[in-house]
């Protein structure tokens, strides 16, 4: 087996740089001819896709995305970052919106991402075996692409670890932190929460009873284990329970890039931006990014989220009415031109 390489390097061409796919893949192929590709990744002028990564998961069509991905990849036509959802499979982490992949997962996803295409049994370790090769970290002089967070310390804690694979990586990393959390004197109610409580959290309409070391478990994930930082970004204290991601929360995502000073700019998926303005009280208070869509962001306006909830999709498709305006896209940022292009043919410099 090579050596992992969690950070590799960007081709020196133009980019088109593609927010979290999430299965949608006939939203991909419009996007890919509004950026002036053809079917099978080659641009007449030499420019290469990179995805920031959740290729996978929610959307009607994962198998497809992935394989078209693996084809263009192995052509030196597409790059990727690993993103949380690829992770997850790679760990055998079932979560909401994985049940195309997950058989433990398929009747509870099935109400809202069915219809879906399933993964045969028979190809789920071969993708695996490739998924793991995937970087955490493109990069080149001018740009960097990490799917959640850039952070120097989590990148030390990944270099001293270095020689080993991304999942014996992930393994060892799990296995410190839960010899650290076990020694908490609030470890067991952790773990009476999950038995009795958790199924109870994926009830969106139903708050379940207060978990507050599910809440220190999930802060102390975010800011000790390395490649879920780098993939998940890192959390702080919420200041009332939420649901998103397919379950209530007490934690909340914490805006890392105000602190980046680094000169270099930092392109990320993740954070599920709008295209369109968002002004609801709730939706501040949890909001990290500008509520304009074409706006940078951070301590020196260089870092850029480019997922734009195209994995929102399915509410679309299950409540077309009450989602007329259609704000769920998916987007690639061209670079150098920083230019936005959506795959409904929409385009916005960015600023």
């Amino acid at each position: 087996m090579s050596t992992y390489l969690y950070r590799q390097t960007l081709p020196d061409t133009p980019l088109d740089i593609v927010g979290d796919v999430h299965g949608e893949f006939s939203a991909f192929q419009a996007l890919l001819r509004r950026l002036g590709y053809q079917d099978d990744g080659t641009h007449p002028q030499g420019r290469k896709l990179v995805f920031v990564g959740d290729l996978c998961d929610r959307g009607p069509d994962s198998p497809a995305m992935l394989d078209w991905f693996k084809q263009a990849h192995s052509q030196g036509k597409a790059f990727a970052v690993l993103g949380n959802h690829e992770l997850n499979l790679l760990v055998d982490d079932p979560k909401d919106g994985s049940g195309w992949f997950f058989d433990s997962r398929a009747t509870q996803d099935a109400a809202n991402y069915a219809p879906w295409h399933t993964l045969p049994d028979s190809e789920k370790a071969g993708l695996k075996i490739w998924l793991a090769e995937l970087p955490l970290i493109l990069e080149r002089s001018d740009l960097r692409i990490v799917h959640a967070a850039w952070l120097p310390d989590m990148l030390t804690r990944l270099d001293e670890t270095a020689g080993m694979g991304l999942v014996e990586q992930y393994r060892l990393f799990d296995r410190q932190l839960t010899e650290t959390l076990q020694n908490a004197d609030w470890y067991g109610d952790y773990l009476h929460e999950q038995q009795y409580f958790a199924p109870l959290a994926e009830n969106p309409d139903i708050p379940p009873p207060p978990m507050p070391a599910t809440a220190r478990y999930d802060l102390a994930r975010s800011l000790a284990h390395p490649i879920r930082a780098l993939t998940s970004g890192i959390e702080r204290s919420a200041k009332q329970p939420f649901f998103a991601g397919g379950r209530w929360r007490e934690t909340c995502r914490c805006a890392w890039w105000d602190d980046y000073r680094d000169n270099i700019p930092v392109i990320i998926g993740h954070y599920w931006r709008s295209r369109l303005p968002t002004s609801s009280a709730v939706a501040a208070e949890r909001r990290l990014l500008p509520a304009a869509a074409d706006e940078w962001h951070g301590a020196k306006r260089n870092v850029f989220c480019v997922d734009f909830s195209i994995g929102a999709s399915w509410r679309m498709r299950k409540f077309p009415e009450k989602y007329r305006r259609k704000p769920f896209a998916l987007a690639a940022l061209r670079w150098p031109e920083q230019v936005l292009v959506f795959h409904d043919g929409q385009m916005m410099a960015t600023r």
